[in-house]
């Protein structure tokens, strides 16, 4: 059987998980709405061919991409370029400032469910020793915190991806981001 893993950021926020080519979930606000607005930290990168805009990392610091629920006015983060993924984790470092200040604008779609794909292909367990994990299976992060192992193997993701579902129901990528 496959496991359901995904993000704990994500956690109360995952209507569906589904295992598909990549493990997939779809976004839901803690009331349960699905149909999202997506802000964003960044720029927009125009890709040839492709009508929409990717959201990227930003002149002053990583993207951070969240979803608001128009209902109620929640917010939580879908993913934050400077903090989420194995390189962030473990070898990339921020100035804490870059992370700070990072205003937000709305991506220009309606309200729409939000498809995130998730990418774990890092053994961890295989590879354990090389994390060195404590006595108490904590394992310390590149920023001097430490993390438990178990969460490491689900936060440490090496590739997200998020789509926008159409009122026809097409798919449609506006995040790519390779991790580790």
């Amino acid at each position: 059987m496959t496991e359901t893993k995904f993000p704990t950021w994500l956690a109360g926020h995952v209507k569906t998980w589904e295992a598909k080519r990549l493990p997939t979930v779809t976004l839901c606000s803690d009331t349960g709405n699905e149909f999202l607005e997506v802000w964003y930290y960044g720029n927009l990168l125009s890709v040839q061919d492709e009508s929409q805009s990717y959201i990227v990392d930003g002149d002053e610091g990583p993207g951070l991409v969240l979803a608001r629920d128009p209902e109620s006015d929640e917010m939580f983060v879908i993913f934050d370029g400077g903090r989420h993924g194995y390189d962030n984790m473990f070898c990339d470092e921020h100035d804490p400032s870059e992370l700070e200040n990072r205003p937000l604008k709305r991506y220009e779609i309606p309200a729409s469910k939000l498809v995130l794909e998730l990418g774990y292909s890092i053994d961890y367990e295989d590879e354990k020793d090389v994390f060195d994990p404590d006595e108490t299976d904590t394992v310390e992060l590149i920023n001097g915190e430490r993390m438990p192992w178990e969460q490491v193997k689900r936060d440490g993701i090496d590739y997200i991806a998020l789509f926008y579902v159409t009122a026809e129901g097409k798919e449609v990528q506006i995040l790519d981001a390779e991790l580790a």
